[in-house]
């Protein structure tokens, strides 16, 4: 049971307010970030109701810590570093959990199940998530040492982009394209119709995962900022 603060204790903390780990704070986003990404993974290896409402669950809880974040920022009266620095971690981790909303969302509207590429996409994504909430916990012991996770942050957003962009090839260049061009000389109009569809619904899951990778690299590019800042 936690015991309340005595009279003196008040009065010490009206007088200097205790300062929120804000650290700690956006540690849990990015924790429950890499959860969301993990259970994306697992929703399109297995496309199953229940796996969906996890995903919706990890969004609406790291949209509940920016809210609590945001709130404990504003009332604050001093920070362990810049106000605005904080600030932007805490809107730059939220932006991902956006994107993997929508990709679940777009997943289910096109009824897609997920392929090589979407879960090559999601690992370096996972990579990226783990490596921010590594890079925020390190940062307050050690500024400095908060620049290589941020490094590896970038890093996973690159991967990905490559990873896009194979996937572009494969859609117009690869075995699809060749099948479609194949339907198109047997004048299977229906299937070749189908299958120009199956290529727009995987580009928009494909673009959603790469904006992700995107948005999370801004986040790798503040938590770098900080730790040559602070450093």
């Amino acid at each position: 049971m936690t015991q309340r603060p005595n009279p003196l204790q008040r009065l010490w903390y009206r007088i200097f307010p205790r300062v929120p780990d804000f650290h700690g704070m956006v540690c849990e986003q990015a924790d429950c970030l890499l959860e969301a990404i993990r259970c994306l993974q697992a929703y399109l290896s297995n496309p199953q109701p229940e796996k969906a409402a996890d995903i919706r669950d990890c969004v609406r809880r790291g949209h509940r810590l920016r809210r609590r974040n945001e709130e404990l920022l504003l009332r604050s009266f001093i920070t362990p570093i810049d106000r605005e620095d904080i600030f932007n971690m805490i809107l730059r981790t939220d932006h991902v959990f956006d994107y993997v909303k929508t990709a679940l969302r777009e997943i289910e509207a096109l009824e897609l199940r997920g392929d090589q590429w979407m879960q090559s996409m999601l690992v370096h994504l996972a990579n990226g998530a783990q490596e921010l909430a590594n890079g925020i916990r390190v940062f307050s012991e050690s500024p400095a040492r908060a620049g290589p996770p941020a490094q590896a942050i970038r890093a996973a957003e690159r991967h990905v982009e490559k990873i896009y962009r194979k996937a572009l090839i494969d859609m117009y260049k690869g075995e699809g394209h060749q099948r479609l061009l194949h339907e198109i000389e047997q004048g299977d109009l229906r299937h070749c119709a189908e299958a120009l569809i199956e290529v727009m619904k995987r580009r928009e899951i494909y673009r959603h995962l790469s904006n992700a990778a995107d948005r999370l690299a801004h986040a790798g590019s503040q938590l770098y900022d900080m730790s040559v800042k602070y450093a």
